[in-house]
């Protein structure tokens, strides 16, 4: 694999951290999706003829790293539930994990420099364990995996309620899902590996090829998007702010004393919490999840629901270093949507969940996906020019440019045949892949420009668009159950690789560049941990069976067929109501872009309307607004000097919290017992 000729680029310290309120040069960008905004962040200038990443001994060192990453999460999430790492945009595991790599790598190189990781060798290191952690996620493969067992678990069963099952399995072909009862239901009580993982060959086989055409797709588009989005827009990819600064050559934020101060700070919170779960004598401080609203006892208030309220010091710590546009944007709107549902209770018209997607008012989520729907291509179209001169590359030769267009195009026609093997027409299936790559810019954008610690975008998958806006007649039957075998895939965004390839990209060009080594290490463990991820998910859980573990069983997997047995005899029909919501988030979306474009001082953020119906933006509301409060006031009387002296202690209570919550999870991973967690209940 090979990359583009690196173009050239600002010039700027060496070593200057890279965050959302450095100022900008009045230069204009040569495509903005907005007006040029005084808080983003410059790009150091790399030095000068820089060592290549060493290919073999990252590959070796990183897999290793990666699969320990994997395992660590599928133990924390699926097995004991210990802690919950990738319900956070960064993740905590990762971050602990690369600060004892750092530690290793400096003893290391004061025995022989030469021997020891550069620094961009850490960083790709860190992308790969990130990589693999968002696979073993619990709504990715943690979800995808027991999803493929359900179909055969309702033979196991017997029961009269899902008998209709017999007819999908007709329908699907042999490698969609399990069809060995005795293989399913071991995923979930527990059974002999030797006589289970026969029954699963063909599913794991088919679904692994296909994550590992999704990551390669993925991939192609990082490198197509990653530099108009770093270089010609100037987002900021706050997340990159913590492990570029734990890197750095200076070592300033280790010998930082409001690090420190932070550090130990959050640290003693965590340490007294868990403590008073182990000792109940000991007094605590509640940080995590308060209901408001609680006991609703008026429509109007029983339309809103319980509105969570918390005090997470390691999400006040993330939010201070966002941009204070999208901080209070994303507050804001959320509370925006829950006056909606105020009024909509008040008026008599409110309807069904509002974390659903369809058949209910005001239709959070339907808004939700209209915005995102217009960002999407808002963002291809403000990358345009970099496209067609990409695609001119590859016209004169660029084997770079050739290899992701030419990955693209067979990627996207085996996703459709795929698709349409499942069920779908060939014209839903072009519309459902154009509905995962908008989804997949928006949570990748969602990180490189709002950062937001949280990005739990779910329920908004092609299912619920396409069959709200054609109902099952133009879909047919087909259509429906290729929707429940897809469920899972696009359930929710929580656990994406591209995100993390973006930030790969971002994080390497910051040091030295992004070359053909580095795509080629982090394009190996994508697609290694998406082949063989799911074989080690199904041999670590299937001993014990998801259901007997000591930490409880979320089904999430089976939501997919269970929404396909509801319209069993009921297909549905045109959702009307939704269709209009949709429509009302995509005018009001394409409003703000238009006003932005014309009004630098606009201050509310499409991307924080994207999210205001979203369940993670609802966990997270409440730190954000403080660390928008704090922000507002250390510019307003402190300037830009204050801010940048305030940083080291922002991020020394996120690795405080980190810290403390692995620490916890060894703990509980060594004894048994259930210990505090730093997120998320």
């Amino acid at each position: 694999m090979s990359t583009a000729p690196r173009q050239p680029k600002r010039s700027h310290h060496p070593e200057k951290p890279q965050h959302p309120e450095e100022p900008q040069h009045p230069q204009k960008p040569q495509e903005p999706h907005h007006p040029q905004h005084p808080e983003e962040p410059q790009h150091p200038q790399k030095p000068q003829n820089p060592p290549d990443l060493r290919l073999p001994r990252v590959l070796v060192c990183g897999i290793m790293l990666s699969f320990a990453s994997f395992f660590m999460v599928v133990r924390m999430e699926q097995i004991d539930a210990t802690g919950l790492p990738t319900g956070l945009a960064i993740y905590y595991h990762v971050v602990v994990l690369f600060a004892a790599v750092i530690v290793l790598n400096s003893i290391v190189a004061r025995q022989s420099p030469r021997r020891a990781f550069s620094r961009l060798e850490l960083l790709c290191l860190y992308s790969m364990m990130g990589i693999a952690a968002s696979y073993a996620c619990w709504e990715s493969l943690g979800t995808l995996v027991p999803s493929l067992a359900y179909p055969a678990e309702y033979l196991f069963r017997n029961e009269p309620a899902t008998r209709w099952i017999h007819t999908v399995l007709r329908h699907l072909p042999s490698w969609a899902v399990v069809r060995n009862p005795s293989s399913a239901h071991a995923i979930l009580r527990g059974g002999s590996w030797s006589s289970i993982w026969h029954g699963w060959t063909a599913p794991l086989l088919a679904w692994g090829v296909i994550l590992a055409v999704l990551y390669s797709m993925f991939l192609s588009m990082t490198r197509l998007l990653w530099r108009p989005w770093a270089h010609h827009e100037r987002l900021s990819f706050p997340l990159t702010v913590l492990p570029l600064e734990m890197t750095s050559p200076r070592a300033a934020l280790w010998r930082a004393r409001l690090f420190w101060i932070g550090f130990a700070a959050a640290a003693a919170l965590d340490i007294g919490n868990g403590l008073h779960q182990l000792f109940p004598s000991i007094p605590s401080l509640n940080l995590k999840v308060l209901w408001a609203n609680a006991a609703p006892t008026t429509p109007s208030w029983q339309a809103v629901g319980p509105v969570p309220v918390t005090f997470h010091p390691l999400m006040i710590g993330l939010a201070f270093l966002l941009r204070t546009d999208l901080l209070f944007s994303t507050w804001f709107f959320f509370l925006i949507g829950k006056v909606q549902l105020y009024v909509a209770g008040a008026a008599g018209s409110a309807r069904g969940s509002p974390y659903a997607f369809g058949d209910n008012v005001p239709g959070l989520l339907a808004q939700n996906f209209g915005a995102a729907a217009v960002l999407g291509m808002g963002w291809m179209w403000s990358a345009r020019r970099h496209l067609s001169a990409r695609w001119a590359d590859a016209r004169a030769g660029d084997r770079g440019a050739r290899a992701d267009f030419a990955t693209l195009a067979m990627g996207n026609l085996a996703m459709g045949w795929v698709l349409c093997q499942l069920g779908l027409p060939f014209w839903a299936a072009g519309l459902a892949l154009w509905i995962v790559w908008m989804l997949a810019l928006l949570v990748s954008r969602l990180r490189a420009e709002l950062g937001l610690p949280v990005h739990n975008l779910q329920f908004q998958g092609p299912d619920g668009p396409m069959i709200a806006v054609f109902g099952e007649p133009p879909l047919g039957t087909g259509g429906l159950e290729a929707f429940g075998a897809l469920y899972a895939l696009e359930r929710s965004l929580q656990g994406h690789p591209m995100p993390h390839e973006m930030e790969a990209a971002y994080m390497a060009d910051s040091v030295q560049g992004a070359g053909s080594r580095f795509w080629w290490a982090i394009g190996v463990v994508g697609v290694l941990t998406a082949i063989a991820g799911p074989w080690i998910l199904l041999r670590m859980v299937s001993g014990m069976g998801l259901e007997l573990g000591p930490g409880g069983y979320n089904p999430i997997g089976e939501e997919g067929w269970r929404r396909l047995g509801q319209f069993v005899g009921r297909p549905p029909d045109v959702d009307g109501v939704t269709v209009f919501q949709m429509l009302g988030g995509a005018a009001l979306t394409f409003a703000m872009i238009a006003a932005r474009r014309t009004w630098l001082g606009f201050p509310f953020h499409p991307v924080g309307y994207a999210i205001c119906g979203s369940w993670g933006t609802g966990m997270v509301w409440t730190p954000v607004f403080l660390a928008w409060i704090l922000k507002s006031l250390v510019l307003r009387y402190g300037g830009l000097p204050l801010y940048r002296a305030s940083i080291p202690l922002a991020l020394g209570v996120v690795m405080g919290e980190f810290t403390a919550g692995a620490a916890w999870t060894i703990i509980s991973l060594l004894t048994g017992v259930q210990t505090y967690r730093i997120w998320l209940f």
